[in-house]
């Protein structure tokens, strides 16, 4: 792990070019848990990646609906911070320079979807998934892209130990499903954009 406290959280989250790897990608595991401990563990990791747990009561509006799903969000990231400082940041970047706090990227806002449901085998199906927000610069997802592979790598570990992990694949997509971690969703639950 790179050391989160040094390079921020939420909105002051920072990233150095050397954490390129600007495709943001999710995770969806099965677990031998409830959904609600489920969500409460990918949080916990989330959280320890520097992401801030969102309260937008997303569960009492699941139920309305008659979802099947419990979820929460975590946010990180600011759209002005994100953007590359012009010149200072071309001559900067690729450069050990890069680690020195004043010449750090910011990383554009990205708010990760944690959703859980039970499955009819008494397991539940977890899934989270990272969205960038249109706000900020592109390549600033680059920092919230590694902080959840981080986080994705850390809950396999978790619930591997515990033994509660029965499957675990990565996301390089999510589609329109009804999924809470969908962008269609994150739109209509969070007016996320």
């Amino acid at each position: 792990m790179l050391g989160r406290g040094k390079l921020g959280d939420g909105k002051d989250a920072r990233f150095h070019g050397l954490e390129h790897s600007a495709t943001l990608t999710g995770g969806r595991f099965v677990l031998r848990s409830s959904p609600a401990d489920s969500i409460a563990l990918a949080l916990a990791h989330v959280v320890a990646e520097g992401f801030a747990a969102r309260d937008d009561n997303l569960d009492a509006r699941l139920a309305q609906q008659g979802s099947p799903w419990i979820a929460q969000a975590a946010e990180i990231g600011d759209a002005k911070g994100s953007w590359a400082k012009g010149l200072v940041a071309d001559l900067v970047e690729d450069t050990p320079l890069e680690f020195f706090n004043r010449f750090q990227r910011g990383i554009s806002p990205t708010v990760v979807m944690i959703a859980a449901r039970a499955q009819d085998d008494g397991t539940t199906e977890l899934v989270l998934y990272p969205h960038a927000s249109r706000r900020g610069d592109p390549e600033g997802s680059a920092g919230a892209a590694s902080r959840v592979r981080h986080a994705i790598a850390a809950i396999a570990a978790t619930s591997s130990a515990s033994g509660a992990l029965v499957s675990h694949e990565t996301m390089n997509g999510i589609r329109n499903d009804g999924s809470p971690a969908s962008q269609e969703m994150v739109r209509t639950l969070l007016g996320w954009k």
